[in-house]
């Protein structure tokens, strides 16, 4: 199993508590306009965007991915979207479109961030310094 692929297992893992089922979706819980819900604090925020930086990071590296910015972000939606869903039916979940948002954010920065280390790194392969770094002058 690729890196990315387990962190599908990981998102889920830690989008619980998984218990405190409800019969009915709570519609009346879920936020629909970022950052207008009670549970939108910054710590909250901040902890879905790391949390699928590694996604859109390992995600990236695959070889056979293209417009890879795009491909991260959605993907990031396709995994967000079904775990936020399933929020409605849980008693102690609040579903937000913040968290949303701040999935793909975060995996559109992980994947941006590997494409800045694969340029890099073609940098150095071709014998020239990283731009930026000691030295390297034009």
């Amino acid at each position: 199993m690729k890196l990315w692929q387990w962190w599908i297992v990981v998102v889920i893992a830690v989008s619980g508590p998984w218990y405190g089922v409800v019969r009915h979706a709570q519609w009346q819980r879920a936020t629909w306009i970022p950052f207008h819900g009670a549970e939108d604090t910054p710590r909250d925020v901040a902890a879905n965007f790391a949390l699928f930086v590694p996604f859109g990071l390992s995600l990236a590296r695959e070889p056979r991915v293209r417009g890879r910015v795009a491909v991260a972000a959605l993907a990031a939606l396709a995994v967000s979207l079904p775990v936020e869903a399933a929020q409605l039916f849980f008693r102690l979940r609040d579903p937000s479109a913040t968290d949303l948002l701040m999935a793909v954010c975060g995996s559109a920065a992980g994947s941006l961030a590997a494409q800045a280390l694969d340029w890099r790194g073609a940098g150095r392969a071709h014998g020239r310094p990283a731009a930026g770094a000691r030295g390297y002058e034009r």
